[in-house]
């Protein structure tokens, strides 16, 4: 499983470092060549898989069960981004660049069960995704002269921010403990999409809509007690989206 994923990473990595770069002219200024590029913004929506049903330890305890009711949810997104012309051919065009998005957050909640025994307490909070992407796009004409379709692929960090913990007493009486905080965790992400581009729909600036899928990464809260030796964690995050973009 290691080597599987290890191979993917090295995959993706060959394909944005420039295997399929054009060799450029020397008397070509790198200066130049972004001055060309163009920015691009887009709009959409997405639906997460988060949170993860884990044992917290406690010393001189036997520590709480923390299950999951709900971890999955939607919410809107945007992203911002700038490319470059690569290598052109008749079958597909290439680009490249930066893109960054804001998936904002989306709720986790569940159950405490307290020493494995007494489902005393309710408990929630908040994730949210800030994941930056080096990205290579394949442009692929169709049979219409006024569409092509299009192939992404990106690899960056992705800044996590896990937030909003809260515990509710669910017979009245428990009083919560609150030993969880805001932390912000530093992770892998990567993204794919697959969509089609428009050429003339709002003037000449292409116009496109598609799905994209992210693998996000695993974070966690910040432990405020220093007698729970584990922290709760996200467990591995998934996003799908379905996204419109312009160039501006």
């Amino acid at each position: 499983m290691m080597t599987s994923r290890r191979n993917y990473r090295l995959l993706l990595l060959r394909l944005l470092l420039g295997l399929s770069f054009p060799v450029v002219s020397s008397a070509i200024q790198p200066i130049e060549v972004i001055k060309n590029g163009h920015g691009i913004l887009q709009l959409g929506g997405y639906w997460s898989s988060q949170g993860k049903q884990q044992h917290i330890n406690i010393q001189s305890l036997i520590g709480d069960e923390f299950t999951v009711n709900r971890g999955n949810g939607g919410n809107g997104l945007v992203g911002l981004g700038y490319y470059v012309a690569g290598q052109e051919k008749n079958a597909f065009h290439m680009s490249y660049g930066v893109n960054a998005f804001y998936l904002p957050k989306i709720a986790v909640s569940g159950n405490v069960i307290q020493e494995n025994l007494f489902t005393n307490l309710a408990y929630s909070y908040n994730v949210a995704h800030y994941p930056v992407y080096a990205m290579a796009k394949a442009t692929i004409p169709s049979h219409s002269p006024t569409h092509s379709w299009t192939i992404d692929a990106g690899i960056g960090p992705n800044f996590m921010n896990v937030s909003g913990f809260n515990e509710q007493s669910l017979d009245g009486i428990t009083l919560p403990d609150q030993i969880f905080s805001s932390h912000t965790t530093t992770t892998f992400s990567a993204t794919v999409g697959l969509g089609i581009e428009s050429n003339n729909l709002f003037g000449h600036a292409p116009f496109g809509c598609g799905y994209r899928f992210y693998y996000l990464g695993k974070g966690s809260l910040n432990t405020l007690s220093s007698q729970v030796t584990s922290s709760l964690s996200t467990g591995q995050s998934y996003g799908n989206a379905v996204i419109c973009s312009v160039i501006i």
